[in-house]
């Protein structure tokens, strides 16, 4: 047994070696790693370091600071409580009115860390004013800290290195033996240790749950068994009001299971499953049909943007914190994906209703919103859920044109929507009325031809990507048109060159089985057959009338339906150098529709036809292009062979009237010849033809220089 005892001082024995000292298994405060940040920045290794500077430059300053001293030990103990040594060899035990001194003195010094170091002495003295243990236990908890994280992998902890770090040598084999006994090492053990008292007590039960499951189940620190008590204490009652709240909702009772709920999520506001119960308890609170008006939320659309009004809380009577709004977004059926998409942090103390505008939602699915009132990070009551919301946009710029035979519609769809769909309504004048009737469509817009006369509706909707692979439809666009007779137009219209000389054209048709026919040219360009021509044909018509020569719209004689009515038919000179288009058009009323079609034209001869050899192989073809062809046939023949080249008129006129064609050196003769269009009618010119000579055969070589010479040195005959 122990033989002495003193305060602040272990007991000796009868020799037998003292257990190992029971070392922390947690520092047992909050803001620890702010702590231990701020230490380290201010250059000190460790709490007690920085509680003992003032004193150690007091004594340095003073009197006898300079004079030799004896070797003694001067560390602290910490075993038994923080204990620094003090005058006469006895000891100091740090408690509050130790630290108050060590921070009036850091306030006082002149050392450029004294304000830090003042702040951080004012944070031990709160720890040590709610535990008198609380700096013992931090301390000893760096010490540790220190101590395994600077001895080597496998080297045990020495006393020197214990020392080392101002702890008294009495305490120092103590306490290097105990912290490689039992000590932790670096890892998420210790990290769950050092965050824990920063989470609970408190309101993140899931979190704490998860650091108390990296700790020791059993703890010999008693501070800590009993931080573990009262955490799986309210663990255990969240699990029964949760179970509670289940019951309720199983039993058809929502107002009871959520506030079963909102209690279980008040003591653990990070667990997502209370969340999402009581949610799924509030939607089914806001869809029964006994809940108040007042405590519905009002949702305002327009297209993809959502505006959500409600009524805020009666403000407490007691003076609380404000509270606070969170607007969640969750799936219809699925509160367990909800996510906040607005906050509402400033509320007016007179404001009795408010309205926010939530950011665009995804098209074609069925959404909840929840407004979860808050004080603080507290839930203050039951959210509030408003119906589901589909977003769902029309389309836009629906507008509808009559069309031979039916109506055409357009409009603008959704950039979101895959599919479009068009419902017709009819009510014809003559029949009953039927509907609804799909009309095949476009994107974009779609023809309803084969309409009888009379009026119809049209519903077009545009179609989203829902769950599942399924469709969901917009409730649709509606626009109301009325569908007229018209004419039908001319099915075939031929046409053949008479006359003596081939340059008149003699064109039939049938005329059409609704309406009366003319047949005018057409100087608008080419219409597809069945076309609405009205306001052309009226114009062409009042042009043509002006000048005396008005078409001729004759009533359509009455015959039997299976029996074809007589062909008409119009003779036309055709000028040289002209084209034209003659189109036939139905018209009934005032209403005129294109029919069959035909082009003639008579092609100019060409003229100014000129041929110039510029090489062996290359001649130089001149002439006038004959107007209105697009295209001339230029080629050359002599007795034996030919080649035949297309030139086109862009060609004719970039070459400045002339082009250049490949030519033997035999005299031939070069031909051009109008072609007339593919398509049309033509009345033949006659081709141009121009002679080429042969090439000229080339001048005697002259003779060599030395024939001259010999001319020279030739003796010349006397004269007689």
């Amino acid at each position: 047994m122990a033989t002495t005892w003193r305060p602040g001082v272990r007991a000796t024995g009868s020799g037998t070696p003292p257990p190992l000292p029971v070392l922390p298994q947690f520092p047992g405060m909050r803001g620890y790693t702010q702590l231990r940040v701020a230490i380290r920045h201010l250059g000190f290794r460790h709490a007690a370091e920085l509680l003992r500077e003032p004193g150690r430059q007091r004594v340095a300053g003073g009197v006898f600071g300079t004079l030799p001293k004896a070797e003694t030990d001067d560390g602290f103990r910490v075993l038994d409580g923080l204990w620094f040594p003090g005058r006469g060899g006895l000891w100091q035990r740090v408690d509050v009115p130790f630290v108050r001194r060590a921070r009036d003195a850091w306030q006082a010094s002149a050392d450029p860390r004294a304000l830090t170091a003042a702040a951080v002495t004012d944070t031990l003295e709160t720890l040590a004013r709610d535990d008198p243990m609380g700096l013992r236990r931090v301390v000893l908890w760096e010490l540790c800290c220190l101590l395994k994280d600077g001895a080597a992998a496998g080297t045990p902890t020495t006393a020197d290195a214990v020392a080392a770090l101002g702890v008294h040598r009495s305490e120092a084999r103590l306490l290097a033996a105990a912290v490689d006994a039992v000590f932790p090492a670096d890892g998420d053990p210790r990290r769950a240790a050092e965050e824990l008292n920063d989470v609970w007590p408190g309101s993140r039960l899931r979190r704490a749950e998860r650091l108390a499951d990296l700790l020791p189940a059993t703890p010999d620190d008693h501070v800590l068994a009993a931080l573990l008590r009262a955490l799986r204490a309210r663990s255990a009652k969240v699990r029964f009001l949760a179970y509670a709240a289940r019951r309720a909702q199983e039993d058809g009772d929502p107002r009871a299971a959520s506030g079963a709920w909102l209690r279980a999520l008040r003591q653990a506001t990070d667990a997502p499953e209370l969340r999402a119960g009581l949610l799924r308890a509030a939607t089914a609170l806001a869809d029964a049909p006994s809940t108040p008006a007042e405590a519905a939320v009002t949702v305002t659309t327009n297209d993809r943007l959502v505006d959500l009004t409600w009524r805020t809380a009666r403000p407490p009577r007691a003076p609380h914190a404000p509270v606070t709004y969170t607007v969640l977004l969750f799936p219809d059926g699925a509160p367990e994906r909800a996510t906040e998409v607005a906050k509402v942090t400033e509320v007016a103390h007179q404001a009795r209703e408010l309205t926010v505008r939530v950011p665009p939602v995804p098209v074609g699915r069925g959404l909840r919103y929840a407004v979860l009132p808050l004080r603080g990070d507290r839930v203050a009551g039951v959210p509030r859920v408003t119906a589901p919301v589909l977003i769902t946009p029309d389309v836009t710029e629906l507008t509808t044109v009559p069309v031979p035979g039916g109506l055409r519609l357009r409009w603008r769809p959704h950039p979101a929507a895959g599919e479009v769909r068009v419902l017709r309504y009819g009510k014809p004048d003559v029949g009953a009325a039927h509907g609804p009737m799909y009309v095949l469509c476009a994107p974009d817009g779609a023809v309803d031809p084969a309409l009888d006369p009379g009026s119809y509706t049209y519903e077009v909707s545009c179609g989203y990507p829902g769950p599942d692979g399924t469709v969901v439809w917009s409730p649709g666009a509606r626009v109301s048109a009325r569908a007229e007779r018209w004419p039908t137009p001319v099915e075939k219209l031929t046409a053949e060159r008479v006359g003596e000389a081939g340059d008149h054209v003699l064109l039939r048709w049938h005329p059409p089985r609704r309406g009366r026919s003319t047949l005018l040219p057409w100087p608008e360009g080419p219409v597809a057959p069945g076309t609405d021509v009205s306001e052309s044909f009226a114009r062409i018509a009042t042009g043509l009338a002006a000048g005396g020569d008005a078409p001729d719209l004759r009533a359509e004689a009455p015959r039997l339906r299976w029996r074809e009515a007589p062909a008409q038919h119009l003779e036309l000179p055709v000028p040289p150098a002209g084209r034209m288009r003659m189109t036939a058009v139905s018209v009934l009323g005032e209403r005129a529709v294109a029919g069959a079609s035909v082009v003639v034209e008579h092609p100019e001869p060409v003229r100014d036809l000129t041929v110039r050899r510029l090489a062996a192989d290359r001649a130089l073809v001149r002439f006038a292009w004959p107007e209105p062809t697009v295209l001339v046939l230029v080629s050359w023949h002599d007795a034996t062979r030919g080649v035949a080249h297309r030139v086109p008129r862009t060609r004719h006129r970039a070459e400045g009237g002339a082009v250049e064609l490949a030519v033997p050196e035999t005299a031939c003769t070069v031909s051009v010849t109008p072609l007339p269009r593919p398509d049309a009618v033509a009345v033949p010119a006659p081709p141009a033809h121009a002679e080429l000579p042969a090439l000229p055969p080339p001048p005697p070589a002259p003779p060599p220089w030395w024939h001259r010479w010999r001319r020279w040195l030739r003796p010349r005959r006397p004269e007689a």
